[in-house]
């Protein structure tokens, strides 16, 4: 039994359905035109041989012959490419439409066959539709017509003219066809194989809650004709189930990355930081989030869904530490706001308590060690403020923010594009003359 996917009624034209008033004699003259193209015999060279001989026998090669019979329609192997002609089959196509509806339909019908058979699935979509617009009154005809234009749309991935053939079939048996109205018809395998197709395509779209009720019909439907398997109709209810399942996973997905950020904004407000987002932020893998080792168990209660967590537990910031006197910079993916700048500092420049650790390669005067460093931050309203190294990251974002009171403007840490910045310089003559630096600066910027 044809699956239930296939082309419907592949079958030769019926003994009533010929070409228009092609003949057999038709193919006479194509096999003339398969013997015309070659050369008749060669004239004889003279007995005596001599003086010019008649010119010998045209040599004709095997693809010569193969390109004579890909030109006439009875041998071909492939319909012509896009923008291809042949003259013979253009006038096999005019006789298709000679005769009656019912007759141009069926020769419509059976050369679309022929197409979907060749994978030329848009030409057989052009050939079933020419048979529907020969409004034929045979309503099984019809039928057959639209059900084999869906399939062909189908496999070109056309799946809304799918949905339009198809509910056009599932119409006409339940008695609701364009025009007056007619008597519901029996259920069948046409039927079905369209409604197996429209649960396809909607699949295809994930509609799912219109592919679960036409499965539901379709397997109804299925269960009153002899000979109907099943197993597709119930694969189809897996993958809308996989489909709808999927399609919740997404969306939980979605609200969580919502309230997590959301939940992140909060504990910046919180913390007093000016948030800053440019239009060109840089490529972060280590963005800003809350420390997970601290969150509570948000999702105790599963059917209650993930609850984003409140701005108190602490959180990782990515951060930028500068050393301007050298054009120098170091990148800290995950400051814990809960650890101080002395325990950041500690692994990567010497200090008393760990010497071993070496100087940085540009640093060629060796002043960069722990205990002669100092940290400065600029705030959004261009304070300068002085960081002392003890104090925890969570601490200095505290000092550093400012409410907005009267002329007074809201004022903090920058947070820009989800990252910070903290420069760090060698006590004495060079931070004194970074100081006058950034103040001049400042000020002409006034």
């Amino acid at each position: 039994m044809p699956s239930i996917s296939e082309i419907n009624d592949l079958e030769p034209a019926p003994a009533h359905a010929t070409v228009g008033n092609a003949s057999f004699s038709k193919h006479d003259d194509l096999l003339d035109k398969l013997i015309s193209a070659y050369p008749s015999s060669s004239t004889a060279p003279p007995a005596s041989g001599v003086g010019p001989s008649a010119p010998g026998k045209k040599e004709v090669t095997y693809e010569d012959f193969q390109r004579v019979l890909d030109s006439t329609p009875l041998f071909m192997r492939e319909t012509p490419k896009e923008g291809e002609t042949s003259d013979v089959l253009e006038a096999l196509r005019t006789l298709v439409f000679e005769g009656e509806g019912d007759e141009i339909a069926t020769n419509c019908k059976n050369h679309g066959n022929e197409l979907h058979s060749q994978k030329s699935f848009s030409e057989a979509i052009k050939a079933y539709t020419s048979g529907l617009d020969a409004h034929p009154s045979d309503q099984s005809l019809r039928i057959s017509l639209l059900n084999n234009r869906a399939a062909c749309h189908l496999l070109l991935k056309n799946y809304r003219s799918v949905l339009q053939d198809t509910g056009v079939v599932i119409a006409l048996y339940a008695g609701a066809g364009a025009g007056e109205p007619s008597q519901k018809l029996p259920t069948d395998k046409a039927l079905v194989k369209a409604m197996f197709r429209a649960a396809q395509s909607l699949v295809a779209l994930e509609r799912w809650k219109e592919a679960s009720d036409v499965v539901e019909r379709g397997k109804e439907c299925a269960g009153q004709v002899k000979g109907e398997d099943e197993k597709p109709w119930i694969k189809l209810a897996d993958d809308i189930t996989k489909g709808i399942r999927r399609d919740n996973d997404r969306a939980e997905r979605i609200r969580k990355e919502k309230l997590d950020k959301l939940a992140l904004r909060k504990a910046v407000d919180a913390r007093g930081l000016i948030v800053v987002d440019t239009s060109s932020p840089p490529d972060n893998p280590h963005p800003l989030h809350f420390d997970p080792d601290s969150l509570p168990n948000l999702n105790a209660d599963a059917e209650a869904g993930y609850i984003a967590p409140s701005p108190e537990p602490p959180l990782i910031f990515p951060v930028f530490l500068l050393y301007p006197s050298y054009g120098q910079s170091d990148f800290i993916t995950h400051f814990h706001e809960n650890t101080s700048f002395e325990d950041q500092l500690n692994v990567m420049f010497p200090s008393a308590s760990n010497p071993q650790v070496p100087y940085a390669d540009w640093d060629t005067k060796r002043e960069y060690n722990v205990s002669n460093l100092v940290v400065y931050v600029e705030t959004a309203e261009k304070r300068l403020l002085k960081v002392g190294k003890e104090l925890t990251l969570r601490e200095i974002l505290r000092k550093a923010k400012r409410d907005a009171k009267g002329d007074v403007k809201k004022d903090g840490v920058v947070l820009r594009d989800g990252l910070m910045s903290f420069v760090v310089l060698v006590k004495g003559a060079q931070e004194k003359a970074w100081i006058e630096d950034f103040k001049a600066k400042r000020d002409a910027n006034k």
